[in-house]
């Protein structure tokens, strides 16, 4: 499931790359949305959340449904691009009471109908009156600080912090003669798992000096 989306995510913004300016947002906004419409054609359960970045004369803008997070490194610190979109969340929950969906505390985590810990995701045909795909997105200026962006899944964030992350790649990354971003993504992904991370770990590592 997760890699049909991927594909059909990805020839999305490669029309997305052709906007420049404010209509960027709006195009990011519009690839989710279609994406999300020919997910749910196919007729299958379960969803997914996501997270995008592009590049775009000397921006980068970020974009995610749901709780992937993109997490940029600012001379070794570490800066959350994009915020989980969580039910616990005060705004996502209002929007979903505010359409009529009930958010509840349920076995420790808070869900929406009991179900989902998460208010925006790919899919989900069930709940898709309140669990939408529309994306947040974040725009900056790529500074000669900006070092390199972390792209993952939440079963990494869930075991590993913002900053412990951004640390151990910059040992790959930063300051070597042969950066090795590969080796980065694994040694997260393996420290995530040794925290007891059993779920689908996955890692981008985007070194951002190079662009």
């Amino acid at each position: 499931m997760g890699m049909g989306v991927l594909r059909q995510l990805k020839v999305a913004m490669a029309e997305v790359s052709k906007r420049c300016g404010d209509a960027i947002e709006e195009a990011i906004k519009e690839a989710y949305l279609t994406t999300d419409m020919d997910f749910l054609k196919e007729d299958v359960g379960g969803s997914t959340c996501c997270v995008t970045a592009m590049i775009h004369e000397g921006d980068l803008v970020v974009s995610n449904p749901g709780d992937c997070r993109a997490v940029l490194s600012r001379n070794g610190v570490a800066e959350a691009l994009t915020s989980d979109h969580h039910v616990s969340r005060q705004d996502e929950r209002a929007r979903i009471e505010a359409l009529g969906g009930y958010v509840d505390f349920c076995h420790g985590v808070w869900r929406i109908q009991d179900s989902l810990a998460v208010s925006r995701a790919i899919g989900n045909k069930h709940l898709k009156q309140w669990v939408i795909a529309e994306p947040e997105t974040k725009s900056l200026k790529i500074q000669p600080e900006c070092e390199f962006l972390i792209l993952a899944s939440d079963d990494l964030w869930n075991k590993v912090t913002n900053q412990e992350a951004v640390n151990l790649v910059r040992l790959f990354c930063v300051d070597i003669d042969k950066p090795e971003p590969f080796s980065a993504c694994k040694k997260l992904a393996e420290l995530s798992s040794w925290r007891g991370s059993f779920g689908d770990i996955s890692v981008m590592i985007i070194q951002l000096e190079r662009c």
